[in-house]
């Protein structure tokens, strides 16, 4: 349900007419494929809203934005860098590539913001020169072969047949009489609406997943326990016939099989059959009997306390999945931050344990950000096929480049996962080191031992000379601080 090629073109075509010469104060990137540029015409200030996201997928001017996650994201940083204070100076729609590009000058320097509306989308800021300063969006940069410092070019035009057909489709924007940017408002109210309500959704579905999983998991064990704990007469019936075998050694005979003894219960007399062990001698035979119920007896009790605690997670977990479903739209956006997870991973909402830094073509690196997250980074949000990296030989961050299952890594990406697992670990500063990497699924925490202490087998390691300036780019993609143009 994005916005056709026709009403893209009404739109842009509108914010060239109308916003050309408007200066952008600031500036945010919620979520890797959504922006939003406060632009500053005579008289007020506009929302222009760019939006990369599938069937969300628009250009707009909104009327409130997507609260931002406590920790910017890179291509926020940059955006506030390269953009506040610029003009626009014109809009542009590329029909047959899916491209709109905004633009923009200060000072005698030009940059252009790019949103490439394919799958799987994306937003990018462009050098005067077209070379990419930073880019945004999972997936974009490897399917594209785009990073930082590469040579931008359009995306491979839609076949004619393809345009012409969606040029068919007709406009279903409806402007307001009187409004200055009607189309642009018209396409918020088409799809503004839908992409919180749907966003909203996502951020629900992430929140409740931990504990969909939690209750599932604790129910299904308090099952087995409760069948446990309720072995309470099966122990009962072990001490009745060791009594009852103590009782009557003399009436057994070794090799036997069975024996019929009388018990005396309040009822009056019983016959009982009770099978025996032929290898056992009748005192060994009454002592099993005794062993056992002691064992299950213990099993019982100790599966009681294991049921209570049991069913205090399993009360939680409804509690919280209860709370989580009675969440309004605004409680759940408050939450953006929760969709920059993984998803699967059960890393907490609070935030997520690792730094991300943005390698050779794009590529992320996730490092630890102390010994309790590096924990969590390598062995619930990493996957198994990622790759894990270790300065060796002396204390340090977990470090992991996670990659698409099979996927091999170039050489670069990994002498920048190597850089940052040296920088973050007890050889920082120095000249060279060494770096052992390997997959997650041979990583293995070592028990009892102190947080981040692992073991690994199946690893390769190799030296690394440290290049500053490779550093030097790694830790500016994620701090504040911007290289010059």
């Amino acid at each position: 349900m994005s916005l056709r090629p026709l009403e893209l073109e009404q739109v842009v075509a509108e914010v060239g007419a109308k916003l050309t010469g408007a200066v952008a104060q600031k500036a945010w990137c919620p979520l890797p494929r959504l922006c939003y540029l406060e632009l500053r015409v005579p008289g007020r200030s506009l929302l222009l809203c760019l939006c990369a996201e599938g069937d969300l997928s628009r250009v707009s001017v909104a009327e409130s934005r997507f609260p931002t996650p406590g920790e910017p994201a890179p291509f926020q940083r940059w955006l506030r860098h390269e953009l506040t204070g610029a003009k626009l100076q014109g809009a542009r729609y590329r029909e047959a590539e899916r491209v709109v590009e905004l633009d923009f000058e200060r000072e005698d320097v030009r940059r252009r913001l790019v949103m490439e509306l394919g799958a799987p989308g994306g937003l990018l800021i462009l050098s005067e020169h077209g070379r990419v300063l930073m880019l945004s969006g999972e997936g974009l940069g490897p399917k594209r072969n785009l990073y930082p410092g590469a040579a931008w070019t359009p995306p491979e035009a839609q076949p004619a047949q393809a345009l012409e057909k969606a040029r068919q489709s007709p406009s279903r924007l409806v402007p307001e009489e009187g409004d200055s940017l009607p189309y642009s408002h018209a396409a918020e109210k088409l799809l503004g609406a839908k992409d919180q309500s749907s966003r909203a959704e996502s951020i629900r579905r992430r929140l409740a997943q931990p504990y969909r999983a939690r209750l599932k998991r604790s129910s299904r064990t308090l099952e087995k326990v409760r069948a446990e704990a309720g072995r309470g007469p099966e122990a009962e019936k072990h001490r009745r016939l060791g009594e009852l075998l103590a009782q009557n050694l003399f009436r057994l005979k070794r090799g036997a099989t069975q024996v019929t003894l009388t018990e005396y219960t309040e009822e009056g007399p019983q016959d009982v059959a009770v099978t025996l062990d032929p290898k056992r001698t009748p005192k060994e035979e009454a002592d099993w009997h005794f062993h056992q119920y002691r064992r299950l007896l213990r099993g019982v009790e100790q599966a009681r306390h294991r049921e209570a605690e049991l069913a205090r997670e399993v009360a939680h977990a409804q509690a919280a999945l209860e709370q989580v479903e009675r969440m309004d739209e605004a409680m759940l956006l408050a939450q953006v931050e929760v969709l920059h997870v993984s998803a699967g991973s059960d890393a907490t909402p609070e935030g997520r344990p690792f730094k991300e830094y943005v390698g050779h073509a794009g590529a992320r690196i996730w490092v630890g950000r102390g010994s309790e997250d590096n924990d969590t980074l390598t062995f619930k949000v990493a996957r198994p096929w990622h790759l894990w990296f270790h300065a060796r030989g002396v204390p340090g961050s977990h470090v992991v480049l996670p990659l698409e299952k099979g996927q091999e890594p170039g050489q670069e990406v990994l002498l920048d996962a190597a850089h940052l697992a040296l920088h973050h670990s007890g050889a920082k500063g120095e000249p060279r080191g060494e770096v052992s990497y390997v997959q997650v699924k041979f990583v293995r925490k070592v028990k009892g031992a102190a947080h981040g202490q692992v073991t690994y087998t199946r690893e390769k390691t190799f030296v690394v000379r440290m290049e500053p300036e490779r550093l030097e780019r790694l830790l500016k993609s994620r701090h504040t601080e911007v290289p010059a143009p």
